[in-house]
């Protein structure tokens, strides 16, 4: 093993010296795909533990400085969207996220709220607004319509009838399908441990 390109490698890297000999001897001592193979274990790391594309790996992982921990926390706190592709992106739609029985969010590693523009939300508007009137669960007095403009709670089982009226809504339009099955395993996911689905819309 040649020292000197130990010392080179660990100077590009800050790395222990145990793991600079086994990327030198994997890359049979050249230097270059030593750090380029040092980079891409990383993003393989990221991809798993973020549950990204590579794409969004490379991109966040330079925006870090290549320091594997920062990229995944800021990846996990991105905000997701679940969209059809078919209209133009808009910030002006509806935010869903998952509270507790005090109305308190769920401390995860990733986001849990969603945000879905309001030109796709309107492929599903319909099964939310007809389990209206219901109560408000904070204060207990009778809500008869939607709010398109405020906050919506819907405990859990409220939330497992609008999944079912989803699920009966048909299309052939591939993006549309896409889009209705994504927003069915969310809701599918936070429905096995949220007390109440919120959803807000910011019109």
């Amino acid at each position: 093993m040649n020292t000197e390109s130990i010392k080179i490698l660990r100077s590009k890297i800050a790395i222990p010296l145990s793991e600079a000999i086994r990327l030198l001897k994997k890359n049979n001592d050249d230097v270059i795909l030593s750090e380029q193979d040092f980079h891409n274990e990383n993003i393989i790391e990221i991809c798993k533990k973020a549950d990204c594309q590579e794409e969004t790996a490379r991109k966040e992982y330079h925006i870090c400085d290549c320091d594997v921990i920062k990229t995944i926390e800021r990846i996990n706190q991105k905000l997701v969207v679940i969209a059809t592709g078919n209209n133009p992106v808009s910030k002006i739609g509806f935010i869903l996220w998952p509270e507790n029985a005090e109305g308190e969010f769920y401390k995860t590693e990733k986001r849990n709220d969603v945000f879905i523009q309001t030109e796709d939300f309107d492929l599903v508007l319909k099964e939310f607004q007809n389990v209206f009137p219901m109560k408000n669960p904070w204060n207990n007095e009778a809500e008869n319509e939607f709010d398109v403009l405020g906050h919506n709670y819907f405990d859990n089982k409220t939330c497992e009838k609008i999944v079912e009226e989803i699920n009966k809504i048909q299309t052939r339009d591939k993006k549309e399908e896409t889009f209705l099955a994504e927003l069915k395993n969310w809701l599918n996911d936070k429905l096995n441990y949220a007390d109440f689905i919120v959803v807000y819309g910011n019109l």
